[in-house]
């Protein structure tokens, strides 16, 4: 893994910076999941302390952390023994994959006592581990059996740094042991050589040092190229020394995460991109932010797609009946002529007749009418009048009732359909709480009908020639977008799809030029199901020209008066 022990000693330096922030409160949002809110020299972060084997964080950072209404008894042991305390530093245990941080806290009796947190980023057997001033556990994230043989981790015990492995500090070989190691390991590709004689060291680093030193991760240890080997170790001491660190990451074509380090990343070629930040912190929040992202997206959306099929096709069924039933209604003019007829006829009808022939005097064609041997004649007519009037009266009822189950159809459609383009967990947050407030979700999925999830802002854009434009996230903010727009500003949708409305606002009573037009046909073509397609049609129309009919599906307008244009459903701001 790439947080290994040169990693750690890198953030370690970064984060004392810290040193001396207070402790203000304290959350934890997962066994192995910590967030500290600092406060130093007049600034506030929220110091992210997460050891798990797929997403090992230890950063500050500004951005706001998950918040569980109710904390664990965990939390509240923490809480006790670190809040209000003041983080004093924090130390790299040095060859080992762990932070210590020190914190320095008053207990009940107003005694300041020393606490260590120890962060052990080891992959599977990551942990977090509170201590006392005397190294005795408070509290573990994952406690060992009792039966161990080895390195038992439980409350009560002395803590115990893992078992030493057969491997030699980088920081404490010279020249002379370095070169004679290689000549032990002769054949050996560099890369192995560096992982399995060196503490320390991840296999990216290791094969970082091979291709910066052989210009291949693959080429063999040899007398012949041990002082290039021995060179690029040197380097990569000298950054610590001087702390010449460049927190990077490693990129494919699709934008996911590949690898990350402490220095830049030259072994990877073609198909992929190095990107570099201004910290350990944003690195690390960056890197498996997008990850988890992913994964919380694919989660939460999955659920949410499976409950949004299953009320399309319910809609869709009760659709198909409903349309059955209007069928069935196309035969009322048929008994109303027929009940005609028989008031036609009536003189020439005699009880206990089956049948009586007749005139459509609409059609002029001759028609045979059945009658019930058991009414007279009156009655039959009056049978089909009823008939007639019940058809009349249920294909109104069925023709309203097919216009809500058509929008409903469409509303839910658009819903799937911004489902799918959700970049965030925040976005799908929004898009379950407008299905809360339809009705389609129920209260257990959602929380307390007190908590409201915090409405997020629509996408803003700005065109080249400097004009604002405004895309709307999902259905209800489409509404809340489009619904305060001034009647001036320009509103765009995709035609005959589901998309998002975007929102052009003109520079006073100037007409945007032609470029501000395109380019925010551009983004409602992308933002829209219709990404990636070419040739696709937009309407756009001034924002006076919409309405919004009453009671209709979160997202619906209605407009008469528009005009449309051809564009690729591409984002024109994309580099």
């Amino acid at each position: 893994m790439a947080f290994d022990g040169l990693f750690c000693a890198a953030v370690a330096q970064e984060l004392n910076k810290w040193s001396g922030a207070r402790v203000e409160k304290i959350h934890q949002s997962s066994q192995s999941c910590f967030y500290f809110q600092l406060y130093h020299e007049g600034r506030r972060g929220n110091f992210v302390v997460s050891a798990s084997a797929s997403r090992p964080i230890l950063a500050i950072t500004e951005e706001s952390v998950a918040r569980p209404d109710t904390p664990t008894p965990t939390c509240m042991l923490y809480r006790k023994h670190l809040q209000n305390g003041r983080l004093v530093g924090a130390e790299w245990v040095e060859n080992e994959r762990i932070i210590r941080f020190l914190f320095d806290s008053a207990d009940e009796m107003g005694y300041v006592k020393r606490k260590h947190l120890y962060a052990e980023m080891m992959g599977k057997c990551s942990n977090i581990i509170l201590t006392d001033e005397n190294d005795r556990i408070l509290s573990a994230g994952s406690v060992s059996d009792i039966t161990a043989s080895v390195r038992r981790v439980m409350s009560g015990l002395l803590y115990e740094l893992p078992p030493k492995q057969d491997k030699i500090s980088v920081f404490a070989v010279d020249e002379s042991a370095f070169l004679r190691l290689c000549e032990e390991k002769s054949g050996t590709p560099a890369s192995a050589f560096f992982l399995k004689s060196f503490l320390g060291i991840s296999p990216v680093v290791a094969r970082e040092l091979a291709f910066t030193a052989l210009g291949g991760t693959d080429c063999e240890v040899g007398s012949h190229n041990a002082k290039a080997l021995y060179c690029a170790l040197e380097s990569l001491l000298r950054r610590f020394k001087e702390n010449d660190f460049v927190p990077c990451a490693v990129f494919d074509g699709e934008d996911n995460g590949v690898e990350y380090s402490f220095m830049p990343l030259t072994q990877y070629q073609s198909g992929t991109k190095m990107r570099e930040y201004e910290s350990f912190s944003l690195l690390l929040t960056d890197y498996f932010g997008r990850k988890e992202e992913a994964v919380n997206i694919g989660r939460y959306s999955h659920d949410m797609v499976r409950t949004v099929n299953t009320h399309l096709s319910r809609t869709q069924k009760k659709l198909g009946l409903l349309k059955n039933e209007l069928d069935d209604c196309s035969a009322m003019e048929e008994m109303r002529i027929r009940g005609d007829v028989i008031t036609a006829n009536i003189y020439r009808i005699r009880q206990g007749d089956s049948s009586v022939t007749g005139i459509d005097y609409e059609s002029g064609n001759e028609i045979t009418v059945s009658l019930d041997i058991a009414l007279n004649p009156a009655k039959n007519a009056q049978k089909y009048y009823k008939k007639y009037s019940k058809m009349k009266r249920a294909s109104v009822v069925l023709a309203e009732q097919i216009k809500k189950a058509e929008a409903e159809c469409d509303y839910l459609q658009s819903v799937l359909s911004f489902i799918d383009r959700a970049a965030s967990p925040q976005e799908l947050a929004e898009i379950k709480s407008e299905l809360a407030e339809g009705g389609y979700l129920s209260d257990k999925s959602t929380g307390s009908k007190k908590k409201k999830t915090p409405a997020s802002k629509p996408l803003s854009f700005t065109t080249t020639d400097g004009l604002l434009v405004r895309v709307g996230r999902n259905n209800k903010q489409n509404d809340a977008l489009t619904g305060s727009a001034e009647r001036n500003e320009i509103w765009f949708h995709i035609k005959g799809f589901h998309g998002s409305h975007v929102i052009l606002t003109p520079d006073g009573n100037e007409e945007p030029t032609d470029r501000d037009y395109n380019e925010a046909l551009m983004l409602a073509a992308y933002y829209s199901e219709k990404r990636g397609s070419r040739n696709v049609e937009v309407d756009y129309t001034r924002v006076r020209n919409l309405k919004k009919p009453s009671g209709s599906a979160p997202g619906f307008v209605t407009y008469e008066k528009y005009y449309s244009a051809v564009v690729d459903a591409i984002n024109p701001f994309e580099k």
